[in-house]
């Protein structure tokens, strides 16, 4: 009987014959049918991998660590926390609900979706990312010098320089002339702290920003119509949903929940243009993972590419892949993948029945572990880069 060397090991290979197992030649190397908690080195030596220990009693979930500044976030029950790793303790942030959570960073801050909304924490406090639009104004006949005519009036939330979708308008028509008596809405949004006021001309149709007043102010009288500005920013949109996946893209906030892609507006992640922002796909979303050409969408038994540069502009290229694990892509730097990057930009990597997947810069998908790798299924996962190796956990 022939003695078989089982180094240099070259990983598993569960697809190929017994005669494929063994490579001879110049570069002689042996593959494994199975390798359970064993890490194998670039020359083929074997590892046993580190011990698992219980580190905390604590139910967290959707752990993740931002690579911001490193600190970690996880969920408790229906409360996004920030985790102390050297003790394990939390601090609560927001409530967030109980259900999936996505988080990512944006403007130099930890961004969470979850059930109850999309939540941003810069490093004093959690904030919702998004302003409800208001409810529309009571607008009454008051005392003042307006001609007589029809006269609407819309309100929108400030805070911190950015500013909700305007609510509907509310209409008052004057019959010998007079002024406004306009009773602002009820702001629950503790965050808020002022109200815009935009009105229409005499007659007209189109609104005009007019002037901000606090939000403790509960009735505005107008005499006179201020000297009034542009149009609303975002009027007939929504506030950006939230969604089971997050991501972005050019300038863009992506949500995606069900079949359906949302997108922000340009560089104003909290609105969201509920006619034309949104892409929907044939089946149920899995990942989302945005790269240069366009957007690789996981689908229930395949992959999709959105290729363009801008929502109005995307092509639906269908690939023929075998269905990928659900939430488990991840980017991945073009110089780590190496020749998998094809000579592109940041790749798209995600779990499949073969074993990791790559979906390039351009578009294209290239499965490096179809010929040795079969028979890996699982609900869902979640994958990280540790070290210059891949890491999925699954369910």
């Amino acid at each position: 009987m022939n003695n078989v060397s089982l180094l240099p090991m070259a990983g598993i290979n569960n697809v190929g014959d017994d005669e494929a197992l063994q490579v001879r030649g110049d570069a002689p190397r042996i593959f494994l049918r199975e390798a359970v908690n064993v890490d194998i080195s670039r020359n083929g030596k074997p590892s046993l991998r580190g011990g698992l220990r219980n580190v905390t009693s604590a139910r967290l979930g959707h752990l993740w660590q931002s690579p911001l500044h490193g600190d970690v976030f996880a969920t408790l029950g229906d409360q996004w926390v920030k985790v102390n790793p050297a003790d394990w303790s939390t601090h609560a942030l927001a409530t967030i609900g109980e259900g999936a959570v996505s988080h990512m960073v944006l403007n130099n801050a930890a961004v969470a979706a979850g059930p109850a909304g999309i939540f941003s924490f810069g490093g004093v406090q959690a904030v919702r990312l998004t302003i409800d639009a208001p409810p529309p104004p009571m607008v009454t006949a008051g005392v003042g010098s307006l001609e007589p005519g029809s006269y609407g009036v819309a309100v929108s939330w400030l805070r911190d320089g950015m500013e909700s979708p305007p609510s509907a308008i509310s209409h008052s028509a004057l019959q010998g002339g007079g002024g406004l008596d306009v009773i602002l809405p009820m702001c629950m949004d503790p965050t808020v702290t002022h109200a815009r006021l935009y009105f229409t001309r005499q007659n007209g149709g189109e609104l005009a920003r007019g002037e901000d007043y606090p939000i403790g102010l509960s009735a505005v009288a107008v005499p006179l119509l201020p000297k009034l500005g542009g149009p609303p920013q975002f009027w007939r949109m929504d506030a950006m949903p939230t969604g089971l996946y997050l991501a972005y893209w050019r300038g863009r906030l992506l949500t995606a929940r069900t079949n359906v892609l949302r997108f922000s507006e340009a560089l104003a992640y909290h609105v969201h243009d509920q006619r034309h922002g949104f892409v929907q796909m044939p089946q149920r979303i899995t990942f989302v993972q945005p790269v240069d050409a366009g957007i690789w969408v996981g689908q229930v038994d395949h992959v999709a590419f959105l290729q363009g540069t801008s929502p109005d502009t995307l092509e639906l290229q269908v690939k023929a892949t075998r269905p990928p694990v659900p939430g488990s892509a991840i980017k991945v730097k073009a110089e780590l993948m190496g020749e998998l990057a094809a000579g592109g930009g940041d790749c798209a990597v995600w779990l499949a029945e073969n074993g990791y997947v790559v979906g390039t810069s351009g578009g294209m998908v290239v499965e490096p572990m179809a010929k040795v790798m079969k028979g890996v299924r699982a609900a869902a996962g979640a994958t990280v880069v540790f070290g210059e190796r891949l890491l999925t956990a699954v369910i």
